[in-house]
């Protein structure tokens, strides 16, 4: 899957470079007429191909060329200054984009189109608060503009803005003539941690509430509902949304097993943790971490046996967990089994061991320990999975 967004969004890059280089050959054409040195030296055209081509340090001196060249050319200008942000120069591209913006007779569209790199080059800096103002900037000059309230919706996340954010979501929804429930309930859900990370437990639930009205399978707000009345001391309710999280994918599935794990495993001798692990095996049957909790349950019981055949599948899923082998050689051991299961099981350790077992992002390949609602590599909403899945 990583491939395909990754062709995917080459294909994307390749058509719109493939739109620019259009209009600046048209462009080319027309100056040509009017006696412009575009006919005399096409560098821009040049550094468009080399971009094309994925060779972007020869794009660089041939827009640079371009510039020095021909002191109107703005869209050169522009690439010029982006290309100096992709590459890490970020000061360069503010001092080109910021050139623009004080040059005398720039048009309407020339000006929201520098003001919008720019604020890329503070973003890509860090400096959240000035690429804020000036994307503010962007969009009260043009509403419609789509792209200015993504990158500002994508600010406000990074600073934390959470509130805003799903503000300017629903701004978004808007333009686009769509909802997306899911992200916004995200966004929701997000604000509703925030306020319970700051002890305010009654915001935090109104925010997971107002999360499942706009998405009512969304797993992370399920958890933030059940651990809001776990805190509460109403185990039931807790219970109820955390049994509804089971059916999301198996990242969350497991956040949810591992809560009802801990406040009822020792109430009815695991009977409502075997219900749980039941209903995540019925939509994962291939899921590794629940036959660890169920091999950990029957070895509590005392039934080894049990145990054993639990792990072992969970070892077949999932050869490389140094946890399942723990596990295993541990009930092996208790069972009293011959040196040879636990001499292989040993060589097994060796071989496959690993410190984690990660979840990982499907946009980009970024992988951790615990699963994540947004990815910290590439910035994506819900695209988490259990890496054997």
């Amino acid at each position: 899957m990583q491939g395909w967004s990754l062709t995917l969004g080459v294909a994307a890059a390749l058509v719109m470079l493939g739109i620019l280089l259009g209009r600046a050959w048209t462009l080319a054409r027309a100056r040509r007429v009017e006696g412009s040195q575009y006919g005399e030296h096409p560098h821009y055209l040049l550094g468009l191909n080399y971009l094309i081509l994925n060779q972007p340090d020869l794009a660089l001196v041939e827009l640079s060329k371009a510039v020095r060249g021909e002191t109107d050319a703005v869209e050169a200008y522009l690439a010029l200054g982006n290309l100096f942000r992709e590459k890490g120069q970020i000061e360069r591209a503010i001092d080109i984009h910021k050139s623009l913006l004080h040059r005398p007779g720039l048009s309407d569209l020339g000006r929201t189109q520098a003001l919008f790199s720019l604020a890329l080059d503070f973003k890509s800096a860090g400096l959240m608060d000035r690429s804020e103002r000036t994307l503010q900037d962007v969009v009260n000059r043009d509403p419609d503009n789509l792209s200015g309230w993504l990158c500002l919706r994508r600010v406000y996340e990074e600073m934390g803005r959470w509130e805003e954010a799903g503000e300017t979501q629903s701004r978004i929804d808007k333009l686009a003539g769509s909802t997306d429930e899911r992200l916004l309930a995200s966004l929701w859900t997000e604000r509703g941690n925030a306020a319970q990370k700051n002890g305010d437990s009654q915001t935090a639930l109104s925010c997971y509430e107002a999360a499942l009205e706009l998405d009512p399978s969304y797993a992370p707000a399920h958890l933030g509902v059940g651990d809001s009345q776990d805190n509460r001391g109403d185990l039931p309710r807790a219970l109820q949304h955390w049994e509804m999280a089971l059916g999301d994918g198996t990242a969350w599935a497991m956040q949810a097993l591992e809560r009802i794990v801990r406040v009822s495993s020792g109430l009815d001798g695991g009977t409502q943790v075997e219900s749980a692990c039941a209903k995540v095996l019925d939509r994962h049957p291939h899921s590794w971490r629940v036959q660890l909790v169920l091999g950990r349950l029957h070895r509590k019981r005392g039934d080894l046996e049990a145990a054993r055949e639990a792990l072992t599948r969970a070892l077949t899923e999932k050869p490389g967990s140094i946890t399942v082998q723990r596990e295993l050689w541990q009930v092996l051991d208790e069972q009293g089994d011959d040196g040879n299961a636990v001499g292989d099981l040993f060589a097994g350790v060796i071989r496959e061991a690993r410190l984690v077992d990660p979840y990982v992002c499907l946009k980009c390949g970024f992988k951790a320990s615990q699963p994540f609602a947004r990815c910290p590599h590439c910035h994506d909403w819900n695209t988490v999975a259990d890496e054997q899945s």
